[in-house]
């Protein structure tokens, strides 16, 4: 998990997707040169090109982001905005899912872990007497068991902590949900017109070529 924090701001993305981006990019940029002094043609670079603008959409920019405020939840095209004073309940049983004025909101950069993860975590665990996860906030310790998606290590975990710590203090400290606490959606229009641009590029020329 890459966590860079400024000012209590942190940002969570998953290192899959980190290396994953960093990957096709290198691929697409030398497969998308190579074509270039080649002379194979634009079809093949336009391809490239779309493939790693998909693949940063998908796997770079989701990311859950916490701060003094709140949680934002940057899936594809679209930002989540929700103050501490609006959730109602995070969980993580698929990806960090965050609860609040009655809606569900699922974070796309923070999945829970497969099931192949989920049994070496209980696994280890269990080896090294952590069954009671003390490293859990309270609010998932009263619960008396806990999800794999709720480990600190994890892609869900890790900002589900910090925000669960967040309204465990609020909690202790008697801050009361804020009555203008509003979730606020917002669409990228710049990066649905790029995803369309692209796609509509590939089948062109695909089209001609």
């Amino acid at each position: 998990m890459n966590e860079s924090e400024h000012a209590n701001r942190i940002v969570f993305r998953s290192r899959f997707g980190i290396v994953l981006t960093v990957v096709v990019w290198v691929i697409c940029a030398g497969g998308a040169i190579s074509a270039i002094v080649s002379g194979a043609g634009i079809l093949p670079v336009v391809l490239l090109l779309t493939l790693g603008w998909f693949v940063w959409l998908a796997f770079w920019r989701p990311c859950v982001v916490t701060d003094t405020d709140g949680v934002e939840l940057h899936n594809l095209v679209r930002d989540v905005s929700i103050p501490y004073g609006a959730i109602e309940n995070v969980d993580t049983r698929f990806a960090l899912v965050v609860t609040a004025d009655g809606r569900n909101y699922s974070a796309w950069g923070a999945p829970a872990p497969g099931g192949g993860s989920a049994m070496r975590d209980s696994m280890s665990r269990r080896r090294v007497g952590q069954t009671d996860w003390r490293d859990a906030p309270r609010s998932v310790r009263d619960a008396g068991s806990a999800r794999a998606g709720d480990a600190v290590t994890s892609a869900s975990g890790a900002p589900a902590t910090v925000i669960r710590r967040e309204l465990d203090r609020r909690d202790h400290e008697g801050i009361r949900r804020g009555v203008d606490a509003q979730v606020r959606v917002t669409l990228r229009a710049p990066l649905v017109a790029v995803s369309a641009l692209a796609l509509v590029a590939s089948v062109a020329v695909m089209l001609i070529g």
